[in-house]
């Protein structure tokens, strides 16, 4: 970290050891970490700027992004790698399989996956399907 960085991190923690220690029954959620007027420059002028956000779907924005993109990696865990092409392709069987087995909006699926390139196709194939998908750790 920079000195003015560092420096912040100092100050913030010592907000919450004195608020913490004036306190003890305090929340550490509950304290205020910021100083006097940060708050309103983190929020009021550093994300000031409004932007429209289409009301679409994760599925939506995926495939438009995969229509303009085919070729681009999407996805890689380690030595594998899937193209926006590949993966629609891969998570609409996915999709299309759950959805004869039933799985609709507001249905939940279990997928326990090791983190692959395999998890993302079931975990998109599902949110495709109208699913919920609920990690089950392999653990």
């Amino acid at each position: 970290f920079d000195r003015e960085t560092a420096q912040s991190i100092a100050e913030r923690f010592v907000r919450v050891l004195v608020a913490v220690a004036e306190d003890p029954g305090a929340r550490v959620g509950a304290v205020e970490v910021l100083a006097p007027g940060e708050r309103e420059r983190l929020l009021g002028d550093w994300n000031g700027v409004t932007r429209e956000v289409r009301d679409v779907s994760l599925p939506v924005l995926f495939g438009e992004q995969a229509a303009r993109t085919p070729d681009a990696v999407a996805v890689v865990a380690g030595e594998r790698s899937l193209t926006y092409a590949e993966l629609d392709a891969w998570s609409n069987r996915v999709a299309r399989w759950l959805i004869a087995r039933g799985v609709r909006a507001e249905s939940f699926v279990g997928v326990m996956l090791p983190r692959s390139v395999e998890l993302v196709v079931a975990l998109l194939g599902v949110v495709k399907a109208g699913g919920a998908y609920v990690p089950v750790d392999v653990d």
